[in-house]
């Protein structure tokens, strides 16, 4: 015989059936919920799973690892071929030590070098004599390593071993390495060059006031001074001609070019990555909203069913108080009946005198 069917509080009836039907059909939506979004994250895997475990491995050493980092993409000729699938420091005594690069500046012996795996989508061919480098992928890219091909007509074999170039500098850095050339250029040749014209206007007002003053002949020294004026134009504008480099202008100039051209290309990619950002954010924002309505139509209906166990269990509590004071009752008369037939077995045959009972068993 269920439960239910000994006792059943007045209050559990249809409202606690429709309470739990919408319960049940809350957590069913949830449930259909999650398991659709685990549907979603395993189908992408499975999309990825060949580019993650196919191909073919290639190993390229960095001098240092500032922006290499496992998962970056490898592009070769603007396509995607692969990905950095791992990135491992070569100490001092290892055996492709002598595969570390060399760099310029001064390195102790003992800091490592780091070996970047990469994996190559299967039958992508990498001519043999390519090198790697690493360099930004845009304005907010990141990074990426590009493979500049070789000529040969015979592939890189797996696992062989591809030269690495020095990394390319980003944009931000050329915009600072074209300000410091041009602010050296300045402090070099601009501002000394106006400092000796501003000396020698300086001169000239000087010889024209004591001409007009008379005190070495109004004339004469006027036309010295003039003539000692032009003068210093012309060796000025000599000095000026030497001291500044037409080829280091034209640096400085093409620098300027360059970081307009990849400001123009980051501004172009800026706009895509924006959309897409914007599309991203709305996304999550509207799933956020879902989850929060799917929170807020499931609060109720559990906190209701949470308050009918907590009642079910207090009555249930009240049921069993007097059942159990009646085990306990017949309890303490089978101990007593036990330990009378221990003293006086003969008792359970004959009659014996009705006992009254202890006072704390009266009700």
């Amino acid at each position: 015989m269920s439960l239910e069917r000994l006792y059943q509080p007045p209050e559990i009836g249809a409202p606690g059936i429709r309470r739990g039907r919408r319960q049940r059909r809350d957590l069913a939506l949830a449930g259909l919920f999650v398991l659709t979004m685990a549907a979603v994250v395993a189908g992408v895997m499975l999309l990825n799973l060949p580019a993650l475990l196919g191909g073919y491995p290639l190993r390229a050493y960095f001098p240092e690892a500032a922006g290499l980092d496992r998962g970056l993409d490898v592009v070769q000729e603007g396509f995607t071929i692969g990905h950095v699938g791992a990135v491992e420091p070569v100490f001092a005594g290892a055996p492709d030590r002598a595969q570390c690069p060399a760099t310029d500046a001064p390195r102790s012996a003992e800091l490592p070098c780091f070996r970047a795996t990469l994996r190559i989508q299967r039958d992508w061919p990498v001519p043999a004599g390519s090198r790697a480098q690493l360099a930004p992928a845009g304005f907010l890219g990141g990074n990426q390593i590009r493979i500049q091909p070789g000529l040969a007509d015979r592939r890189l074999a797996a696992d062989a071993v591809i030269p690495t170039l020095p990394r390319q500098p980003d944009l931000p850095t050329q915009a600072a390495l074209a300000l410091t050339r041009l602010q050296s250029a300045i402090d070099e040749t601009i501002r000394p060059a106006l400092a000796d014209l501003q000396a020698r206007i300086q001169g000239l007002i000087g010889a024209l006031g004591a001409g007009e003053d008379g005190a070495a002949g109004p004339a004469g020294a006027a036309g010295e001074g003039l003539a000692e004026v032009f003068n210093n134009l012309r060796q000025l504008s000599a000095d000026i001609e030497q001291t500044v480099d037409p080829e280091r202008i034209g640096a400085i100039l093409a620098s300027v070019d360059t970081i307009s051209a990849n400001l123009a290309t980051a501004s172009s990619g800026l706009e895509a990555r924006s959309a897409n950002v914007g599309a991203a954010v709305a996304q999550y924002t509207a799933l956020g909203a879902d989850l929060r309505r799917v929170v807020n139509q499931a609060q109720p209906a559990v906190t209701d069913s949470l308050d009918d166990v907590q009642y079910l269990l207090q009555e249930l509590s009240a049921a069993l108080a007097p059942i159990l004071a009646n085990i306990e009752t017949a309890s303490r008369n089978l101990s007593a009946l036990t330990g009378d037939l221990r003293e006086d077995p003969k008792s359970l045959l004959f009659k014996r005198t009705e006992q009254e009972p202890t006072p704390w068993l009266q009700r």
